[in-house]
């Protein structure tokens, strides 16, 4: 069963004997209005979601449309600050390029470092190695690193840049651009 259908279901199971039924689209969202035994409701769903974000009812017409407006702010604030993170998130995109260094840092009980460097670029394809790093040590087991282009470690791999401007190399690492500085590492085990 798709969305769509899922999603009129659950319209239908709401608007069950109720009148003046009506659907408006909003940005991402859907919004039914209708009433029931004079009182006047209205659902609202926010993008591909089947179950209602909000289920409000009034007990006059102008109530509704107070309510309503004040959904659409709400949706409309939440709109624009997603699209300015997805544009500020391409802007920094826009900056991987050949040469490029990434890291990632993860680990559960300790800190791992690991540098990429970008060879090649085409769209949201990346062609990375990962390369080597210079560790300072604070202690044993602890310390700095920085990232050594000149170390190779393994054969280039391919993977694709996300709208988020980060790179999954696998379930456990998330790289993002490298701004130079030293990276703490730990590994305790």
């Amino acid at each position: 069963m798709n969305t769509i259908h899922k999603r009129q279901l659950t319209i239908d199971s709401y608007t069950k004997e109720a009148t003046n039924i009506n659907n408006f689209t909003y940005l991402d969202s859907t919004i039914i209005t209708f009433e029931t035994n004079n009182y006047y409701y209205f659902l609202v769903f926010i993008g591909k979601k089947t179950k209602p974000t909000n289920f409000i009812r009034t007990i006059s017409e102008d109530l509704r449309e107070v309510e309503i407006n004040s959904i659409k702010k709400i949706i409309l604030d939440k709109y624009e600050k997603n699209l300015s993170l997805i544009e500020s998130k391409k802007a920094i995109s826009d900056t991987i390029q050949k040469g490029t260094i990434l890291y990632s840092d993860w680990g559960y009980e300790q800190t791992n470092i690991n540098f990429y460097l970008v060879l090649e670029r085409k769209n949201s394809k990346l062609i990375l190695q990962e390369i080597g790093q210079t560790r300072t040590y604070v202690r044993q087991d602890s310390g700095t690193c920085i990232a050594n282009p000149e170390i190779k470690k393994g054969e280039p791999f391919e993977r694709r840049l996300t709208k988020y401007a980060s790179i999954n190399i696998n379930k456990m690492q998330t790289a993002t651009i490298y701004n130079g500085k030293p990276l703490n590492w730990s590994s305790y085990y």
